[in-house]
């Protein structure tokens, strides 16, 4: 499915912009990742964009994990990709309190003597924007995704303290002020990707798109020989931003 063609539809679900459903989307397209991850996917709108970008590769699957409360949303998952006729590209998984037991659920059904074989060329965290869910989520994450394979974080300068200003005082199951102050003024993704993300020995071509999007790719070789080479998505972004400059 093309991009404006699917953007007709999804414009007006929450919570992707334009830009970064492009980007999003020319990513899927470039790179074909064969099997792709999102964790935390609320009304469906990028399952849709990385579902129509599958759809026009002619190949690849999506599995979407949220809370079980999504279900109660206005507009739902399955209603996004429905109307795009595009729920056969998806596969959608809840969980009660948090995609991180779908995450271990995933690295026990991997497990064949006492080795995880990782199953995902692509990784979209994009929910709880904790320093604690989401820096777990990532060494879960890790065990799941192929050599070669690139994660994305979104809300990388997300505060608990810009929420707590616009009266939102929960957040993906988080109540924020149960945080320390610090913990609440800090952006945790940032931090994330900052301490442990690129400070993996197995992960290298680091870019942070917009102050956003935070991307890294995992090494095609063995722990600790990350390929010096200059990452293929990094000018492919810098295209972009110079198209939409």
């Amino acid at each position: 499915m093309k991009f404006n063609d699917a953007a007709k539809t999804l414009d007006g679900i929450p919570h992707i912009s334009r830009h970064s459903a492009r980007v999003l989307y020319d990513f899927i397209r470039a790179e074909q990742p064969r099997d792709c991850l999102e964790l935390g996917f609320a009304h469906g709108a990028s399952s849709g964009y990385m579902a129509a970008a599958l759809a026009a590769n002619g190949a690849g699957h999506l599995t979407s994990v949220d809370l079980e409360a999504s279900l109660d949303f206005h507009t739902t998952i399955e209603q996004t990709l429905d109307s795009l006729g595009l729920a056969s590209r998806v596969s959608v998984h809840r969980e009660r309190n948090s995609y991180n037991w779908f995450l271990k659920k995933q690295i026990e059904a991997q497990t064949a003597d006492d080795r995880c074989t990782p199953c995902y060329d692509f990784v979209f965290i994009d929910g709880s924007k904790n320093w604690t869910i989401d820096g777990l989520a990532f060494f879960l994450a890790d065990k799941l995704l192929r050599p070669g394979g690139w994660i994305l974080f979104d809300d990388y300068s997300w505060r608990y303290a810009d929420a707590i200003e616009r009266g939102k005082a929960h957040s993906d199951g988080v109540t924020a002020r149960e945080l320390s102050a610090d913990q609440i003024d800090e952006p945790n993704v940032a931090a994330i990707f900052a301490l442990l993300v690129m400070q993996h020995p197995d992960y290298a071509n680091f870019t942070v798109q917009d102050d956003s999007w935070a991307w890294a790719q995992k090494s095609e070789g063995r722990a600790g020989l990350v390929r010096q080479r200059k990452s293929r998505l990094r000018s492919r972004l810098a295209v972009w931003r110079n198209r939409r400059a």
